[in-house]
């Protein structure tokens, strides 16, 4: 005869899976589920993976043998950052700890509860353009290269919100670097001097995965192997489908007969200096708004990336791009830890928009596509260059975390 899940259970399976699924990394998401299920009276052992969570309990008044909880497992797709669901969840937790609501309230609050982009299409598909633009200001590219970079960046976020078939099942970064290869090209082959790759670049940095190698490299040195293994293979797979539409693209541009060969930087006018506060300003805006942040910590997540863009630039003049990268994500680290000590919120609000202009995918990216540019960057140096600042990046993380470790249970 079966018997029916206890009502605590049946919250901690509700509340891991809906943060697991905003994207919350695996040694987080267990640490907060765990000490759920402490406050609850369950010891829960907790297996979290990019596509499963495994979920074990057992009472802690020793007396499993009359009621005994068979082990949980919730497939799961693979999670989207939304720091604004991430928010409301660690909003019911704390609640939940603090004795301002029962179980049965949280897990009414959780019946029904579907992850939602906090922001309208319009506003999406614009800040995706922004973000094209203002990377590849950043980069120093011409204004007719932001320009072009805007337009695809903000196709390639139209393929996202409305997607075909094709992108559903996992086509995305393929078709957009396609697309963006082919617009990148036609148009330096009519205003000749564009940077195609620091363009294509900037199209492409939102679907660039550096931070999903970031929390890869981040699971696997805190012993999540399961998981880390797995972001990191993903993390892979899209680099080689960006590559493979590069790849494609050039072919198809071959076939056209238009000329690869980039003019020499500047011969194309370039914005000037000051214009690169305002594109840093509208980069970290528009991330904090594809990140789904909420409407009162939009100015929280603005003000953690442009933070750690001046430090790295600080660092970097220190010390070189390794050491800027370093510093960054120490200091990130601890500002984070300490937003989540004193809001008692997640530490990922901070985390996230400081970490994704620092992040190495773009070098990674550079790596793939190299490979099928003729007269292209060496692999090998661009690979163990992307490899040094992906542990400068972990490291300052892991120093900061150290130094200044998240609350207990977060």
């Amino acid at each position: 005869m079966s018997h029916p899940l206890p009502l605590e259970v049946r919250f901690l399976k509700r509340y891991s899976k809906q943060l697991q699924g905003a994207g919350i990394p695996a040694h987080q998401c267990e640490r907060v589920v765990a000490a759920l299920g402490d406050k609850l009276g369950f010891n829960c052992q907790v297996m979290s993976s990019p596509t499963a969570l495994f979920l074990s309990f057992n009472y802690q008044d020793d007396d499993d043998d009359q009621r005994p909880i068979p082990m949980q497992l919730l497939r799961m797709e693979p999670p989207t950052i939304n720091l604004g669901n991430a928010a409301e969840l660690y909003a019911i937790s704390n609640d939940l700890m603090d004795d301002i609501i029962s179980v049965e309230q949280a897990n009414s609050l959780l019946k029904g509860w579907k992850p939602r982009q906090l922001y309208p299409e319009w506003l999406q598909i614009i800040c995706w353009g922004l973000t094209g633009g203002s990377v590849a200001v950043i980069l120093y590219s011409s204004w007719v290269g932001v320009a072009l970079a805007i337009l695809t960046c903000a196709l390639t976020g139209l393929l996202s919100i409305r997607p075909s078939r094709i992108i559903r099942e996992g086509g995305l970064e393929a078709v957009a670097a396609l697309m963006s290869t082919f617009l990148a090209y036609a148009l330096n082959t009519v205003v000749p001097g564009i940077n195609v790759m620091v363009v294509l670049t900037a199209s492409l940095i939102v679907l660039i995965p550096g931070l999903g190698l970031t929390i890869a490299v981040t699971e696997l040195s805190t012993n999540h192997l399961a998981s880390g293994s797995a972001r990191l293979a993903g993390a892979l797979v899209t680099l080689l489908k960006l590559g493979l539409g590069v790849l494609i693209g050039t072919v198809v541009v071959r076939w056209f007969g238009w000329s690869m060969l980039e003019i020499p930087p500047g011969s194309l006018a370039v914005p000037p200096p000051w214009v690169r506060w305002v594109a840093l300003v509208l980069a970290s805006f528009s991330f904090a708004v594809l990140f789904s942040a909420r409407y009162r910590d939009i100015h929280i997540a603005m003000l953690a990336a442009i933070i750690s863009y001046l430090v790295s630039r600080a660092g970097v003049a220190i010390g070189g791009v390794e050491f800027g990268v370093l510093l960054a994500a120490f200091c990130v680290a601890i500002l984070a830890n300490l937003y989540g000590r004193h809001f008692r919120q997640t530490g990922a609000l901070v985390r996230v928009p400081g970490v994704i202009l620092l992040v190495p995918g773009t070098i990674g990216y550079h790596g793939a596509t190299a490979l099928f540019q003729v007269g292209g960057s060496d692999p090998g140096e661009l690979a163990l260059l992307a490899f040094r600042m992906v542990i400068a990046l972990v490291g300052g993380l892991l120093f900061g975390n150290t130094l200044l470790p998240p609350r207990r249970g977060h």
